[in-house]
């Protein structure tokens, strides 16, 4: 088996145990989802690697499930923080009106990270970032919010059935009022 398939193999298994350790923790879905939108908002906003310490203290705080919180905070890693910063400056470009073809530009004419500090601290990309990371914060965590509750609640709803021997095709279920 070659390195990648091995790679892919291993990620796949991870994220099935993570899935899996979510779903089935004994909390309530509303609070075990709400925890990752807290560890997602927490993730995508620029906390500068106290996100997890964060989340676990504002968790606690807010009565939500912590384990979920630290797993949101997961879904900022070096393979989506080029997405979300992205995404973040483009989203608070357009909010605040700026051109979209001198945005891109200016993120095209970055070549060093003296080059980024310069534009940052110009403030070329710090107000357009800012506005935009809070908006993309709060639509991830709504969008994570939700995913969570209904896959927790067809979860549990699948476990229940397979344990009173009726069907479990996903297909046939509904979430859970």
């Amino acid at each position: 088996m070659n390195k990648n398939r091995r790679v892919k193999r291993a990620f796949k298994h991870w994220a099935r145990y993570q899935y899996l350790r979510l779903v089935r923790q004994n909390d309530s879905p509303e609070k075990i989802a709400a925890g990752l939108a807290l560890g997602v908002v927490l993730g995508v906003l620029p906390t500068f690697g106290l996100g997890i310490i964060m989340a676990i203290f504002l968790a606690g705080a807010l009565k939500v499930n912590r384990t979920s919180a630290v797993l949101g905070t997961l879904v900022m890693n070096p393979w989506t923080a080029t997405f979300f910063w992205a995404a973040s400056y483009l989203i608070g470009s357009l909010v605040l009106g700026y051109n979209l073809s001198e945005t891109i530009g200016v993120i095209k004419n970055i070549k060093s990270h003296s080059d980024l500090w310069g534009n940052i601290l110009a403030q070329r990309l710090l107000l357009p970032y800012i506005v935009g990371n809070m908006l993309v914060s709060a639509g991830s965590a709504a969008f994570v919010y939700v995913a969570g509750l209904y896959s927790v609640r067809i979860y549990r709803e699948a476990r229940r059935k397979n344990r009173s021997g009726k069907s479990t095709k996903y297909k046939d279920l509904k979430p859970a009022p």
